[in-house]
C-alpha cells in the first residue's frame, strides 16, 4: 500500500538520518484542525479517490530557491506536455512566468493559504487538504473544479472518527509526509501518476533564500549549518544550511522512496540537498549538523 509508514513484513520504522532524530506536527492546535476538517467536509467537494495508471508526466513546483536556475528545464517539460502541478507559492510564481497551473495543491491550516488560489486560473484543478483554513475554501467557494483530499490515515484517531461519521466510512487517506511535496506526491501517484519531476524541492537555504520568492511566513526559521556524504565516503562530504522543516522534508522524501519507490520514477531538479542526497547518496549518508545560527 503506498501510504504505508511501514514496509511490508517489517513492523521497524525506517531510521532515515543515523543520529538525528525528527518529529513533524502541524502547526494549528488539534482542536482548530477538526474545526477546519469539519467545516471542508460539508461544502460539497469531491473526494480524491485511487485512479488507474496513467502515462502522463508530472512537473511537481516547489518554492525553493533552485526555481530561477531551473527555470529552463521546466519550460522543456512544459513544451514537451509535462503536467504541472504547483504548491503554494510556486503557483504564483509561474503564472507570473506564463507557466499555467494545472493543479494547485494546498496542505497547509493557516488562513493565509486563501492567497495561494488567486486569482483563478481556467481549468486548473484545485486540491485542497480537508485541514486546510475556511478562508482558503471561501476563496474557491466559485471555482469549477474543487477536489478535497484528507491528509490522514486510519491511525489519527480523533480525523478518522470525525470523517467516519460524515462519510459512513467511505473515505481514502492521504499518508506521505509532514510537508506539502512529500504529500503531493503521494497524493499524485494515488491519482495514478507515475513519472514525477521535482522543481524547487531543495529541503535547504540556497544564496542566502529559502524560497524563490518573499514568504515572509519562514523569515524566522531557525538554521543549522550540516554536512552530509555518502556513507564511508566523507571526502564527497557537502555543507548545506537547513531549517528543521528542511531536514524533515529530506527524511520524510528518503522514507517514501525506500519503501515505496518501486511504485513510481523520480528525478529531483536542481542542485539542492535532496537532489545531492538522492544522486549521491543511494547506499546512505551520514549528517553532521551545528547548533542553529
Amino acid at each position: 500500500m503506498l501510504n504505508a509508514a511501514k514496509a511490508v513484513g517489517d513492523e521497524r520504522v525506517l531510521n532515515v538520518l543515523d543520529g538525528v532524530e525528527l518529529h513533524g506536527r502541524v502547526n494549528v492546535t488539534d482542536d482548530a484542525l477538526l474545526d477546519n476538517i469539519r467545516s471542508a467536509i460539508r461544502r460539497g467537494h469531491p473526494q480524491v479517490r485511487p485512479q488507474p495508471a496513467r502515462p502522463e508526466r508530472v512537473c511537481i513546483v516547489g518554492g525553493g530557491p533552485s526555481l530561477h536556475d531551473t527555470l529552463p528545464e521546466l519550460r522543456e517539460l512544459m513544451f514537451e506536455g509535462a503536467l504541472i502541478v504547483t504548491v503554494n507559492g510556486a503557483y504564483h510564481w509561474c503564472i507570473e512566468r506564463n507557466i499555467r497551473p494545472q493543479t494547485q495543491l494546498i496542505m497547509d491550516a493557516r488562513d493565509f493559504n486563501a492567497r495561494f488560489v488567486q486569482p483563478y486560473v481556467p481549468r486548473c484543478r484545485y486540491v485542497l487538504a480537508s485541514q486546510c483554513h475556511p478562508a482558503v475554501f471561501d476563496a474557491v467557494q466559485d471555482y469549477d473544479n474543487v477536489w478535497l483530499f484528507h491528509a490522514a490515515t486510519a491511525d489519527d484517531e480523533a480525523i478518522r472518527r470525525t470523517l467516519d461519521a460524515y462519510y459512513f466510512e467511505q473515505w481514502y487517506g492521504i499518508g506521505g509526509g509532514t510537508t506539502v511535496v512529500s504529500r503531493a506526491l503521494s497524493l499524485l501517484r494515488t491519482l495514478g501518476y507515475l513519472r514525477f519531476d521535482l522543481f524547487g524541492v531543495d529541503s535547504c537555504w540556497m544564496d542566502g533564500q529559502n524560497h524563490a520568492y518573499s514568504q515572509p511566513e519562514n523569515a524566522r526559521d531557525r538554521r543549522f549549518r550540516i554536512e552530509i556524504h555518502p556513507t564511508g565516503h566523507p571526502e564527497a562530504r557537502r555543507e548545506f544550511h537547513v531549517a528543521p522543516w528542511h531536514l524533515k522534508q529530506l527524511e520524510d522524501m528518503t522514507q517514501m522512496i525506500r519503501v515505496n519507490g518501486d511504485h513510481f520514477l523520480l528525478n529531483v531538479h536542481g542542485d539542492g540537498l535532496l537532489a545531492y542526497a538522492l544522486r549521491s547518496c543511494a547506499a546512505g549518508f551520514e549528517v553532521e549538523a551545528s547548533p542553529p545560527g
